[in-house]
């Protein structure tokens, strides 16, 4: 009579939340999973029990990670359903909206299988389908149709793994940006698509796996530049070869010279004013000389016939160096100049049997 009563309430249970459409089951998913609590050995429940209390207390202190962590530990061990609720409500705390709706839907599939042997596992189904309608309507859906998927494709719809069996049925994400992506049996990326998903809504999304990405054309190209060395071969011809350009020519920036025009031409004017004050000076001196000594001068105007020669000395030797430094600058500043293409041209300082020449030789 007992047996009879829990399947009573189980089909008047179920029987309510089909009409109340709260329980959507979606296909099995796979989950790392203990044994049954039926079958768990003393040591066994001991194990998942230690984990289970401690994940129930960090739950209690919101340390969130802590009892997400410790409750899957329990889970390795014996498949708990009541382990499954406390998870669900651990992900639901810390915002995994979607990984809490699956682990409601695992808490009341694992208690519904269970409540028939036994019987307290009635309540943990009932908390998990209530408390799973109440998330449900925080989140969003998607509805992924896959054409032309090569054997062994792989899809994910917000980083989770969706096996091929729930492919026709929409798969649960929190609202926001998702990313749909399907790749190969090697794991490459085959095609993907990104929506945004408000809540309560449905977004359809279609894939086809026949869009690959061809082989990128670096790869082609090698393959060609292969084939062609190898029917070049079977003609008796030795292969090409391709094509090198020279390496270019050192070159140096002939604005580098610059400021050397600019250093010889400063010294060039100041040998030319330095030329002007001293040949004034001398010129003054002269006169003066004449006019006190027309015909001869005595001995007491040596000293002023001797600054007299000093001064058209500097003078003389501040000319010659002017001009040198500013012929110089001139030169520089024109080699310092860009020259157009050909012209080679360049700056000489050589000895001569008369001396030194300093000039410019070269070609246009």
């Amino acid at each position: 009579m007992k047996m009879r009563s829990v399947d009573d309430r189980l089909r008047l249970f179920l029987g309510s939340c089909a009409l109340a459409g709260a329980l959507v089951i979606p296909p099995a998913v796979a989950h790392a999973a203990g044994v049954s609590p039926i079958d768990a050995t003393a040591a066994q429940r001991k194990e998942a029990t230690d984990h289970f209390t401690a994940g129930k207390q960090a739950l209690q202190i919101s340390d969130l990670e802590r009892a997400i962590s410790e409750l899957r530990a329990s889970l390795e061990v014996v498949d708990s359903p009541n382990a499954h609720l406390e998870l669900a409500r651990a992900l639901r705390d810390s915002g995994r909206i979607a990984d809490a709706w699956l682990e409601y839907g695992r808490a009341s599939e694992t208690a519904t299988e269970l409540a028939p042997k036994e019987e307290r596992y009635l309540k943990t189904a009932e908390a998990a389908v209530n408390e799973r309608v109440d998330v449900e309507a925080k989140l969003a859906l998607v509805a992924v149709t896959v054409a032309n998927a090569p054997a062994g494709t792989t899809m994910k719809v917000a980083g989770r793994v969706v096996p091929p069996e729930a492919w026709n049925a929409p798969s649960v994400v929190s609202p926001g940006s998702v990313d749909v992506v399907l790749t190969d049996s090697r794991g490459a990326e085959i095609a993907r698509r990104t929506v945004t998903a408000a809540t309560g809504q449905t977004v359809p999304v279609s894939l086809d796996g026949a869009t690959a990405a061809p082989p990128p054309p670096v790869e082609k190209a090698k393959a060609d530049v292969s084939e062609e060395d190898h029917s070049g071969a079977g003609d008796g011809a030795p292969p090409a070869e391709l094509p090198s350009s020279p390496p270019p020519e050192p070159t140096s920036d002939p604005r580098k010279l610059r400021p050397f025009a600019y250093v010889a031409g400063g010294i060039g004017v100041a040998g030319l004013a330095s030329f002007t004050v001293f040949g004034l000076l001398s010129s003054s001196t002269y006169s003066d000389l004449q006019k006190v000594c027309p015909r001869g001068c005595p001995p007491d105007k040596h000293g002023e016939i001797d600054s007299g020669v000093t001064q058209q000395t500097i003078a003389n030797v501040s000319l010659a160096a002017g001009l040198v430094a500013l012929a110089a600058g001139t030169t520089i500043f024109f080699l310092s100049l860009p020259a157009p293409s050909g012209t080679r041209a360049a700056l000489v300082v050589a000895p001569t049997y008369q001396g030194a020449y300093l000039g410019i030789r070269g070609s246009l």
